[in-house]
This record gives structure tokens, C-alpha cells and sequence, in this order.
């Protein structure tokens, strides 16, 4: 599974440390989700879709960039 948040996050213009305090977790943690170190739980995985308005399915989905 090939991990798009840190592609993602930078397409939207956004910051992860921004990300990372509307959510409530660490940079740190959110660093980590960024570099496939770790990964959101599915409650995390909701919030961050809807933070990056995407539907939940482009966090994974494979072959696109």
C-alpha cells in the first residue's frame, strides 16, 4: 500500500505541523504517517480526509501520484 499523505498535504499547500494540530497528535506522529513510519487509525484517517477535503479511498490508493 503506498502511502500519499505527505504528497497530498503538499498538493493542498498545507503545512503538517498545521495538519498535525487540528488534529490533535504530535508532529512528530504526523511525520511519521508522512514517511509510512506509522499509519492513522481509521478515526485519524477520517478526520485528515475531511481536513484535506478527499474522499478517505485517496489516502491509499494505489498508482496515483
Amino acid at each position: 500500500m503506498r502511502n500519499r499523505i505527505s504528497y497530498l498535504v503538499k498538493a493542498k499547500g498545507l503545512k503538517q505541523n498545521h495538519i498535525a494540530k487540528k488534529m490533535g497528535v504530535t508532529e512528530q506522529t504526523f511525520s511519521n504517517w508522512c514517511r509510512n513510519v506509522s499509519q492513522p487509525d481509521l478515526l485519524q484517517s477520517y478526520q485528515l480526509s475531511k481536513l484535506l477535503g478527499i474522499p478517505m479511498e485517496e489516502l491509499v490508493e494505489e498508482g496515483k501520484q
